[in-house]
């Protein structure tokens, strides 16, 4: 009876243990944890960064997830791939974070909730070999921070999901406008507000982030105070004196700026190689920046662009590697700008050399080359590929920049100079303000091929998230995550694996009964 009594106590006290155990486990775990993430870019594990920037949430972040179920293909696995994502900002959020999903496709009044916070449907084709059905589908997200509120209205890309998520919590607990993004007209750039295709894409995800205004200069004043940061994308007509001079001093009041910059363009319909002329040589040279009058040439290591091809009777658009758009791998890839990047192409680019006797309050940084077998040839003709199949005898070999940053603080172009004028002058505007000679610590961005600009997405969300210094985001960027696609299926191979796949477990079991059969016998 003794020993019963004993045994009884010691079974208690042993589950009294394992509870007291569980609960100290489950405490230390609420504030200690570790995962394991064996994916090959480690894309569940969330960066230092967004570590850090959830860490700071100081409120409860309420995320409302609506999704609609069965979605086929790019778009299956969106919503799986935007979940796990936020679990994990969740799990670093020290319970500060709480998840809501929900599929509204038949609830109205989640989908009146939607609508209200801003995701609003869209078009959607359901297809297959027996349908084609359009539909209208919810792929969006809002976040709830106190009376703040960020929306990603269609989760239509996930590459760059954590740096979305990213971008939107750190706005929320900034409570700061968005900042301003200029683009210098006038002068036939790339248009951010108007142009189709690529750069279109570029535009939506500037969007998101920045608030985009066009600005033209030549006039009074200069370049508005309230904007953040300023691009010139390929000017097909010289900027003048006058323009030189504001984009000089918004410079020197410590404001960046990037110019992506063609000496040459093409024209494809005679493939003869025009001249531009930008006029901005001076002003970069006074900066130590020397964009020369050249093209760079990479046969080996190059993109690829379509020409017409004649097939039979037949011409067709067909794709040739085509040595005038050299692919650079040299990257810097421990600066922000090209951090995560594994090569760029830059059509019709520039050489730029960097002085030797730059002042010592200017840091220059050399972001790409082309490759050591490219060429540097002045003089271009042509852009056709056959005028480039062999190296030609007046060629310069050399990895040559084609993309540089400098930092610091820069000395005016105009220093010591007139201020000139604008063309038009108003009756009783107020008096030009005295030149600033020397700037504050500032940023400029130099590449020498406006059309990377379509070509080199990610690299132009890097350059300006840098240019504003938001340098934490910029880290975010460079993880990527990339959907596995499954590669098509011949007909015959299909046919193939439908047959094993119905026969095979079939075909299986008979030869099991088979070999049991016989060691049967045998025994």
């Amino acid at each position: 009876m003794q020993l019963r009594r004993v045994l009884r106590m010691n079974s208690v006290l042993q589950m009294l243990i394992v509870i007291v155990m569980g609960v100290l486990a489950n405490t230390f775990a609420a504030d200690h944890f570790a995962r394991l993430d064996v994916t090959q870019d480690r894309i569940y594990t969330l960066s230092q960064a967004s570590r850090f920037l959830v860490g700071q949430l100081d409120k409860p972040l309420v995320v409302k997830v609506w999704f609609t179920k069965g979605l086929e293909t790019p778009y299956n696995n969106h919503e799986r791939i935007l979940v796990d994502k936020l679990e994990e900002f969740r799990a670093w959020s020290g319970g500060r974070m709480e998840i809501e999903v929900v599929d509204p496709t038949d609830d109205p009044e989640a989908q009146a909730e939607a609508q209200r916070l801003g995701v609003a449907p869209i078009q959607y084709r359901f297809q297959s070999k027996q349908r084609s059905e359009l539909r209208q589908v919810y792929m969006g997200m809002a976040m709830l921070y106190g009376d703040r509120q960020e929306v990603l209205p269609a989760v239509t890309r996930v590459a760059t999901i954590e740096y979305d998520l990213a971008r939107s919590i750190k706005t929320l607990i900034d409570g700061e406008d968005r900042k301003v993004l200029g683009f210098l007209t006038g002068h036939q750039e790339v248009n951010l507000a108007e142009e189709r295709g690529p750069v279109e894409t570029l535009r939506t995800q500037l969007s998101e982030s920045y608030e985009l205004r066009e600005v033209q200069l030549g006039g009074e004043g200069g370049v508005p105070e309230d904007i953040d940061a300023l691009l010139v994308i390929g000017p097909k007509r010289a900027i003048g004196l006058r323009e030189q001079y504001q984009l000089d001093q918004y410079l020197m009041a410590g404001k960046p700026v990037a110019l992506f910059l063609n000496n040459y363009r093409p024209d494809m319909r005679t493939f003869r190689a025009q001249q531009v002329v930008h006029g901005m040589e001076a002003w970069l040279g006074h900066h130590g920046l020397r964009l020369n009058r050249d093209l760079v040439i990479d046969r080996k290591s190059n993109g690829m662009l379509r020409f017409p091809v004649k097939q039979g009777k037949y011409i067709t658009q067909t794709p040739i590697n085509y040595p005038l758009i050299p692919k650079s791998t040299d990257l810097a890839q421990d600066d922000l700008i090209v951090k995560g990047l594994d090569s760029m192409l830059f059509p019709f680019s520039s050489s730029i050399d960097v002085a030797a006797d730059l002042p010592d309050r200017l840091n220059a940084r050399v972001l790409a080359r082309a490759s050591a077998d490219a060429g540097r040839l002045k003089g271009v003709q042509r852009v056709d590929p056959p005028a480039y199949a062999e190296r030609l005898p007046e060629e310069e070999v050399g990895p040559w920049t084609v993309a540089v940053s400098v930092r610091g603080e820069f000395e005016s172009f105009f220093a010591g100079k007139p201020v000139p004028k604008p063309a038009v002058t108003t009756p009783g505007a107020p008096p030009e303000p005295p030149t600033i000679n020397e700037s504050a610590p500032s940023r400029m961005l130099v590449v020498s091929s406006a059309d990377m600009v379509a070509n080199n997405i990610a690299f132009v969300m890097n350059a300006v998230d840098w240019m504003v210094q938001d340098a934490a985001l910029v880290s975010i960027r460079s993880k990527t995550v990339q959907v596995p696609s499954l590669e098509p299926i011949e007909p015959g191979t299909l046919t193939i694996l439908k047959l094993l796949n119905l026969l095979g477990p079939a075909a299986l079991l008979l030869i099991i009964g088979g070999i049991r059969a016989t060691l049967r016998r045998k025994g």
